[in-house]
């Protein structure tokens, strides 16, 4: 039965093409959007996951890694004075804008962090060196970023929020969820590059986070709700449960999620109703076919089989072209900044996808099979 299911898809190459190609159409839209959104997803809590810290200490109510309210640097020596801190780190994240060559302006988000400290997120360096940040004016960026900055090249004297700085090195991979480009740079400097260096009081008493280490052997979640205990109006996170917290919020709170899987959802209806028009087509035409082995005493298992058989094989064909052209797309996205990830575990939901897309759209030939008369075969 599967053989014969295989020679009327050769025999019928514009259906069967039409089947598969809409096969691709769902497998590569799927795939690019769960792809795109995971992208999205590992880079809002890119720097949180990378870093060493234990716990992250904010201000209380904190929604995601980019938007929070700076605190007084002074609890810095409350948190070390908390029994289990082994180390904390001040790590800070503001908002700035960029001077543009044209004279234009670009939002950006200025980290500062220590170049020494042991907590922050390792800098991935394509070209330069952290050791570079010790230099005056010095700022590192992503080498993805850089068109919408300007086109900085290496040693390039740039304005910052009315300030000098000077490129001294690029990241790779290392960009945020909202696609404003990162400038790392010292603590000193980014407070003078970001919007600390405003509002009440002196530049050096303000602070976004702090990162702590707890001592071998003790409780991370003890000591998180101990600094909350010892410290007013401050919030401890887990590391994982602030990486969490900063994807739920973009990806639940602001409708971002829902719209990649609303997306995702519409190619997959799209493919299903082209596939299962285009078989339901290739029943009818050969109805006479079916009316023949039905009298020669075939069963109607029997003839959902060929049915199946043309699905599952227009199936396979449309996933296995459907996988090659997204991982191409996925590439060429992602050198072009876009973040796709394409892991196993999305290309096996994806097969597991198709294989149902293609079962369920034979559905409704098979249904029609079931009407079929044996002896239509002796009229004329």
């Amino acid at each position: 039965m599967i053989a014969i299911g295989c020679c009327n898809l050769i025999r019928d190459p514009l259906r069967a093409s039409i089947a598969v190609l809409g096969i691709v159409f769902s497998v590569v839209l799927v795939t690019l959007e769960i792809g795109m959104l995971l992208g999205l997803v590992r880079d809002a809590s890119l720097l949180i996951d990378k870093s060493n810290a234990d716990i992250w200490v904010s201000v209380r109510d904190v929604k995601t890694f980019d938007f929070v309210t700076p605190m007084d640097q002074r609890k810095k020596f409350q948190i070390q004075a908390v029994p289990g801190v082994a180390l904390v780190e001040e790590y800070n994240v503001s908002w700035s804008v960029w001077r543009m060559p044209d004279g234009g302006n670009a939002n950006c988000i200025v980290i500062g962090f220590d170049p020494n400290g042991q907590l922050g997120a390792p800098l991935n360096m394509a070209q330069g060196d952290v050791a570079a940040l010790h230099n005056q004016d010095a700022i590192i960026l992503d080498e993805g970023e850089r068109k919408k900055l300007g086109n900085p090249n290496l040693g390039d004297y740039v304005e910052v929020l009315t300030t000098r700085a000077k490129v001294v090195g690029f990241t790779k991979g290392m960009r945020s969820f909202t696609t404003t480009p990162f400038l790392f740079t010292t603590l000193r400097r980014g407070k003078e590059y970001g919007w600390l260096a405003g509002g009440i009081g002196s530049s050096s008493e303000r602070s976004v986070y702090f990162l702590v280490k707890v001592a071998p052997g003790a409780d991370v979640d003890a000591v998180r709700a101990r600094i909350e205990a010892a410290i007013p109006f401050v919030e401890a996170h887990t590391k994982e449960g602030f990486s969490w917290r900063t994807r739920k919020y973009w990806l639940l709170e602001t409708g971002v999620g829902l719209g990649f899987l609303v997306a995702a959802f519409l190619g997959l209806v799209v493919g299903g109703v082209i596939v299962s028009q285009t078989l339901y087509a290739m029943t009818l035409e050969k109805l006479p076919e079916f009316g023949v082995l039905k009298a020669m005493g075939a069963t109607m298992l029997e003839l959902a089989r060929i049915v199946l058989a043309q699905g599952l094989l227009c199936g396979a064909a449309g996933l296995l072209a459907g996988l090659v052209l997204s991982e191409a797309l996925g590439a060429l996205a992602t050198s072009a900044g876009n973040a796709v990830l394409i892991p196993l575990p999305l290309i096996a939901a994806v097969s597991v996808l198709t294989f149902f897309l293609a079962s369920g759209s034979s559905l409704l030939s098979i249904h029609r099979l079931r009407r079929i008369e044996p002896g239509m075969v002796f009229r004329t």
